[in-house]
C-alpha cells in the first residue's frame, strides 16, 4: 500500500537531497542528477518553514523590490551608479553593509537599510551664485 502512495519517479531522474542552511532540515528533490549541492541546499532553504529561512526569503523579496525601485529612480539618468547600488543592496541583504552611497554628477545616490526594509534615495543640492 505504501508503494501506491509514493510518487512514481520519472524515468531518467534521480532523487537528490539538500539541507536548510539554518536548521539542517533535509529535503528530497527529483532532479536529472546534475543539481549541485549548493543549488539543492538553496532549494531546501526556499522550501523550509524555519524562522531563519522565512526571514531570509522576506529579505530577498525586499531586495528584489529595492532593486526594481532603484532601477526606476536612477536607471535612466545614472545607469552605472544604479548597477553599483544594486550590488550594494545584495550587501545589505547579506548584512555586510547598512548603507551604500555613490556621488554622481547631478546628485548623491544611496540605498540603505531602513526600519521596514531597504530605502533608495537621491539627494540633489542646487547652488546658485553671481559674481561681479
Amino acid at each position: 500500500m505504501a508503494e501506491n502512495m509514493t510518487k512514481k519517479q520519472l524515468e531518467g531522474s534521480e532523487i537528490q537531497t539538500g539541507a536548510c542552511h539554518y536548521c539542517g532540515q533535509v529535503y528530497q528533490f527529483e532532479t536529472d542528477g546534475r543539481a549541485t549541492e549548493t543549488q539543492l541546499d538553496k532549494w531546501a532553504e526556499e522550501k523550509c518553514g524555519c524562522g531563519e529561512a522565512a526571514l531570509e526569503r522576506q529579505w530577498r523579496e525586499k531586495a528584489d523590490e529595492a532593486k526594481q525601485n532603484t532601477e526606476e529612480l536612477f536607471g535612466e539618468s545614472f545607469p552605472e551608479a544604479c548597477e553599483i547600488l544594486k550590488e550594494g543592496i545584495d550587501l545589505i541583504v547579506r548584512h555586510k553593509a547598512t548603507k551604500v552611497a555613490v556621488d554622481a554628477k547631478g546628485g548623491k545616490l544611496s540605498v540603505q537599510k531602513s526600519k521596514n526594509g531597504i530605502k533608495a534615495e537621491i539627494s540633489r543640492t542646487e547652488k546658485k551664485s553671481m559674481e561681479v
